[in-house]
């Protein structure tokens, strides 16, 4: 009787020390790859927000386009996206991020295709002492096969930041 209790024990563990599959049956297969791709984009966001212009270069392709929610604006390189980081930088500090990732989507089948949406709400301390405020934005964005983000489409009040920023007084 020991010995069947203690085979029942052995086995009870070894049934709750196996890893269970997270892939639920039916799964679209880009589920994986939106995984992989987003763990990319949140890292690049945290690097961001760290003001870490080199580790954030790293999760861009070099051939990234960069298309600015700016009203007018041009599309961006990737060194023109840096120079304009860098220049936010200057204006801002303790920059805080609360992100949110979903899968992106076919827009004909609207099926996962491996890409990222990235909700984003941020805060931050201005360099002339304007007024805190958030700025809540959106991102679509599309990582190569070498999990580099390649296609950046950016939605936010871009007019309405620069107003915050240029309200008050420098100190």
């Amino acid at each position: 009787m020991k010995k069947l209790l203690l085979c029942i024990l052995v086995s009870a563990s070894l049934i709750a020390c196996t890893s269970k599959e997270t892939k639920t049956e039916g799964e679209d297969p880009n589920m994986d790859l939106y995984r992989e791709n987003a763990k990319v984009v949140d890292a690049a966001f945290k690097a961001y927000s760290k003001k870490d212009l080199k580790e954030f270069a790293t999760y861009q392709a070099d051939s990234i386009k960069i298309h600015s929610a700016q009203f007018g604006g041009k599309d961006m390189n990737k060194a023109e996206f840096l120079d304009r980081s860098a220049n936010i930088f200057k204006l801002i500090n303790n920059i805080n991020v609360k992100v949110t990732l979903l899968p992106g989507v076919d827009e004909v089948t609207l099926k996962p295709d491996g890409s990222v949406r990235a909700y984003v709400i941020w805060s931050a301390d201005y360099v002339n002492n304007a007024p805190a405020s958030d700025l809540k934005s959106y991102f679509s964005l599309k990582l190569d096969k070498d999990h580099k983000i390649y296609d950046h489409d950016e939605y936010f009040d871009v007019s309405g930041w620069y107003q915050v920023v240029a309200a008050a007084p420098s100190k």
